[in-house]
């Protein structure tokens, strides 16, 4: 895979993070399905990049604080993206967490992203080892 697949995931995450939804959704396929673990919140399953857009969006009104992709790999036809969490929900709740993704790519778009509970679990799903 080339570079363009790595800077197409950093700037569709950093896009949804800045709120820049729409932005955001032009980078996945009409199919992209999002995967969240059961400790991840919100919904486990999102169809479409209106879904997934929704999603952060309703995620992101209970988040004041900072999310940074932190680090990338590439491995085959997939990134994995590792992310840094750290402020406060509305409620006042400290969150301070890093946390990875393994997204896969079709035709130059992202088609599917697999939530991982660290960057470890994340590269052994592609196959990659640290």
């Amino acid at each position: 895979m080339s570079q363009e697949g790595a800077e197409l995931v950093r700037r569709a995450f950093t896009d949804m993070y800045g709120g820049e939804y729409q932005e955001a959704a032009r980078a996945f396929h009409d199919d992209a399905v999002w995967h969240n673990t059961a400790e991840f919140p919100g919904p486990h399953c999102c169809q479409g990049p209106q879904a997934i857009i929704d999603f952060w969006t309703t995620m992101m009104e209970d988040f004041e604080g900072t999310q940074e992709v932190e680090r990338l790999a590439q491995g085959g036809n997939a990134v994995v993206i590792g992310v840094h969490s750290v402020g406060r929900t509305t409620s006042g709740i400290p969150v301070d967490f890093r946390w990875a993704a393994l997204v896969q790519l079709r035709k130059g778009k992202i088609s599917r992203v697999d939530i991982h509970g660290d960057w470890s679990k994340a590269l052994k799903a592609v196959g990659l080892e640290e």
